[in-house]
């Protein structure tokens, strides 16, 4: 005669699954409007045009990730032209590749934000 036991697991791991795609999108999108901030800060500034154009396009798939925008006719030139002599008065950060700079300086900030929300923190 002998004892038998039958050990079986339920998986969870489709809902894991989904609440760890779920975080990840969140924190994207939170690094992307943390971005948005910090490049906010070093736009060149001479009536907040450009700087009121900022937006997040929020991510919907984590896999396409979340756009920060700057929509007028001249940010893209503002922004590729480090050289220009931009004045400080009302905004002493201000500088060319004010988006490229605000998100390469931040970057372990912002993925923290990301490995936060992953971790659902």
């Amino acid at each position: 005669m002998g004892v038998r036991a039958e050990i079986t697991m339920t998986n969870n791991l489709d809902r894991l699954e989904h609440e760890i795609l779920d975080g990840l999108l969140d924190g994207i999108n939170a690094a992307a409007e943390r971005g948005l901030l910090h490049a906010i800060d070093r736009v060149p500034w001479d009536e907040g045009t450009l700087a009121g154009t900022g937006t997040v396009e929020r991510a919907t798939d984590p896999e396409e990730g979340a756009a920060i925008v700057f929509d007028t006719l001249y940010a893209a030139r503002l922004h590729e032209h480090p050289e220009y002599n931009f004045s400080k008065d009302s905004n002493p950060n201000a500088q060319g590749k004010y988006l490229e700079s605000a998100v390469v300086e931040n970057k372990k900030e912002l993925g923290d934000i990301i490995r936060k929300r992953v971790r659902g923190g």
